[in-house]
């Protein structure tokens, strides 16, 4: 894919990316993977694991890796750019437009009707997660609905860390960079045993 493509490709992305870079994870997913066939599952893990493990925001990452894989170096500033500036315009229309018309009823509603939605995107991320991790063979629940399933098999160690993380991050104060940092080591310790 060429660097215009990327920059269009992203740019219709940010348009749609409301909510965060998590948003972008199943617009990404149904895209590189599903879609276009550009990934397959364990890129796309490694994919949102780079972007992860890297500072800055995720959809950022995602994109900079993604236009990377498929254009070198040009391709990750072109995806990046187009991931970046719709956002930034609509952002900027957006506190204009909050500003002037925040008690109308049509805002109000639009933000009603945003938020369910970007739960939902979010909800189909951890599901994609879930399955790139715990689940290696696939996602339960697409198997389960298709009546077969498969290849299912559970990665023991890696539900061990979703767990320690889960728990740690609902009863201890560690940041959520350490743990992250902290289920690299352990996945790399792992790998190394």
């Amino acid at each position: 894919m060429t660097s215009l493509a990327l920059l269009w490709r992203f740019a219709s992305f940010g348009i749609l990316c409301f909510g965060g870079g998590y948003m972008l994870v199943p617009l990404l997913f149904n895209d590189l993977v599903t879609g276009r066939k550009i990934l397959d599952a364990v890129q796309f893990g490694n994919l949102v694991s780079v972007a992860q493990l890297t500072p800055g925001p995720v959809g950022i990452n995602a994109a900079t890796y993604a236009g990377f894989i498929e254009n070198g170096f040009p391709g990750s500033v072109a995806a990046t750019a187009g991931l970046v500036l719709p956002t930034l315009i609509l952002s900027m229309l957006a506190v204009l437009g909050l500003h002037k018309y925040r008690k109308s009823f049509a805002v109000q509603g639009i933000l009603t009707g945003v938020r369910p939605a970007a739960l939902g995107l979010v909800f189909y991320a951890s599901i994609i997660f879930l399955g790139l991790s715990v689940f290696p063979g696939g996602i339960p629940w697409r198997s389960f609905l298709h009546g077969c399933f498969g290849d299912f098999r559970i990665d023991w160690i890696s539900l061990a860390i979703f767990s320690a993380v889960f728990i740690a991050l609902n009863k201890t104060k560690i940041s959520a960079p350490a743990l992250i940092l902290g289920g690299a080591a352990l996945g790399a310790l792992t790998a190394l045993l």
